[in-house]
């Protein structure tokens, strides 16, 4: 499917990164309010996935995290709406957004918070799990990062 992808800020595209995240977390896996909205967005960059007739369907979240010598980079609230699932549109978005990382800061480290039931997918964009299972918002997670 042909996509565009667009970095973006939550002032610019709020509407559209609300209802996607609200109908993923919230709706589908029954994530509360008060977990899904944790009053980073307003700091990070996001990156819309927008279909060829310009609806958002798909992003994800960008923190920059201050870390000692390497500094991080934290991608997060990665969802795309559930009709457009399983056609790739996922592994555009997060191949956009590592190349985002890499280009505007290429010594930081890049990690993410997995669902267990999805770590297959960030493995085959090279991510790797450490450490062990933990619960965010009822869910069960892997912390994974991409080597350098």
């Amino acid at each position: 499917m042909l996509i565009t992808i667009i970095p973006t800020s939550w002032q610019q595209h709020k509407a559209d990164l609300t209802k996607i995240r609200t109908n993923v977390f919230m709706h589908e896996q029954q994530v509360s309010a008060a977990d899904e909205w944790d009053g980073l967005d307003e700091q990070a960059m996001h990156f819309l996935a927008l279909s060829a007739t310009d609806e958002a369907i798909g992003c994800a979240r960008l923190l920059h995290e201050p870390s000692g010598v390497n500094n991080l980079y934290h991608i997060g609230r990665v969802a795309i709406l559930e009709s457009f699932r399983n056609q790739g549109i996922g592994h555009q978005l997060m191949q956009f957004v590592i190349a985002y990382c890499k280009k505007t800061a290429p010594a930081n480290h890049i990690y993410l918070h997995a669902q267990t039931e999805r770590r297959h997918f960030y493995e085959a964009l090279g991510f790797i799990a450490e450490g062990h299972e933990f619960m965010d918002a009822g869910i069960p997670h892997v912390r994974m990062y991409l080597p350098h």
